[in-house]
Order: C-alpha cells, then sequence, then structure tokens
C-alpha cells in the first residue's frame, strides 16, 4: 500500500460500508437459519452469510462507486506457503494465552462455534464447514478488515493506527460468537489474540499491498482448528 495517508480518495471504501456489509452477513445467517431442519444448522448459517455479504459487496461498491482495487484482492501462488505461518499462530497463541485462561478460570470454549463444530455428524455437512470455515471465510472476512476496513482507516490514521483498529474492529466482529457460559472469562482470553492475530494480518495486508498472504495466513489459523475439531474432536 505504501504510505497509507498519501492515497487518491477516489472510489475509497468507508466504515459505513463495512457497517452494511456486516449486517447483511448478520441477516443472511438469520435467513439460512430459517429455511433448514433441524441438524443443518451451522451449514446454513454461513452459507446464508457467506451469499448475503457477498452480494452486499457487490451492491455497495456499485451503488456508492467504490474502486474494489483498493480492497487489494490479489493472491499469487506463493501465497500458499502462509497457511504454515497461520498455523503457527493458532499455535502459538494457544500456548501463550494458556496461562491467562487458568488465572480467569476459563472452563469452556469461548466462543460457541467450536462446541457447534465438534458436533457436527456426517461427512458432508463436515467437509461444507471445512470449506465454509477454513476457506470461504478467511476471504471474506480479509476483505472486510483488511480490505474495506484499513481502505477506510487509512483516510484518519497512520500505519501503525490503521494496524491497531483494523485488529481491535475484527476482534470485537467476533464477540457476536462468544460463548454465553462465561462471556468474561471468554472474552478476556479470546480478545487480545484475535487482537494480536489480526495485528499481523493487517501488517501482512499493508507489507506486502494484497490480501492474498493475509489470506491464506488465515486460512491456516482457521484449519488448524478445523482438522482438530471435525476430525479428532476428542483432542479438542
Amino acid at each position: 500500500m505504501g504510505s497509507v495517508q498519501d492515497q487518491v480518495a477516489h472510489g475509497r471504501w468507508t466504515i459505513p460500508d463495512l457497517v452494511l456489509i456486516a449486517f447483511a452477513g448478520l441477516v443472511g445467517s438469520a435467513v439460512g437459519l430459517g429455511i433448514v431442519g433441524q441438524g443443518s444448522e451451522l451449514t446454513a448459517t454461513l452459507i446464508g452469510q457467506f451469499f448475503f455479504t457477498v452480494g452486499a459487496v457487490a451492491v455497495v461498491g456499485r451503488v456508492r462507486r467504490r474502486d474494489y482495487r483498493r480492497l487489494g484482492f490479489l493472491v499469487e501462488g506463493r501465497d500458499a506457503m502462509m497457511v504454515v505461518l497461520g498455523m503457527g499462530l493458532q499455535v502459538a497463541l494457544a500456548v501463550a494465552f494458556l496461562p491467562v485462561a487458568l488465572v480467569v478460570g476459563l472452563e469452556t470454549d469461548p466462543q460457541v462455534l467450536t462446541g457447534e463444530v465438534a458436533a457436527i455428524g456426517g461427512l458432508f455437512r463436515r467437509m461444507a464447514v471445512f470449506l465454509l470455515i477454513g476457506l470461504i471465510g478467511p476471504v471474506l472476512e480479509e476483505v472486510m478488515f483488511r480490505g474495506i476496513l484499513i481502505d477506510a482507516l487509512a483516510a484518519r490514521f497512520e500505519r501503525r493506527g490503521v494496524i491497531f483498529w483494523s485488529a481491535t474492529a475484527f476482534a470485537a466482529f467476533h464477540l457476536t460468537g462468544i460463548s454465553m457460559v462465561q462471556p468474561m472469562e471468554s472474552a478476556a482470553v479470546l480478545v487480545p489474540q484475535l487482537i494480536l492475530f489480526g495485528m499481523v494480518l493487517a501488517h501482512l495486508r499493508i507489507s506486502r499491498g494484497r490480501l492474498g498472504p493475509a489470506i491464506f495466513t488465515h486460512a491456516g489459523f482457521n484449519l488448524l482448528s478445523l482438522l482438530v475439531l471435525i476430525f479428532y474432536p476428542e483432542f479438542a
């Protein structure tokens, strides 16, 4: 991206754009949940969120005349190696925050999604969730938080501010799926991890000038958890 504040403002994405798109994704989740039968709720909500989010990006971009090139959606073959970085970050953050979990007395999974994924039955549903959370989810979230949001924040902050505030928004977004069994304890463990992870992703986006490295790093982070939850839930 270069100097983030020196970019031309024409076609810049804004925070209201992100709010509209995020809200559309939540509506899509609700719609998906409302049209499926018992046992397919998670898959349906993820599919609904995907289609509504993609649709919202397309509509908002067209109606508000945003420049899609500003999102930096460019992927190169070498970016696939970043999956290893994502997996390493997953392990490192889990180990680093284990003492925090013990101190606050966290006895449950900090995210509701963790238990829902572990409980999925059937090979088809498992593979669908693996695809949606492990691959499609990172693409959507990177477009939203390292594409749209970073472009919006670049109009107001220097590089460090863009990295920090985009990571904070990324962590706050995930509070919608936090466990209500121990919400405060879950937040104490989950939020700092997501802020640190979000800062790494934002740094990759800015330093590389495109979303590819951040997408694959994010995918690796998610995929390691999914591999354990879906195929080896007894170790979760």
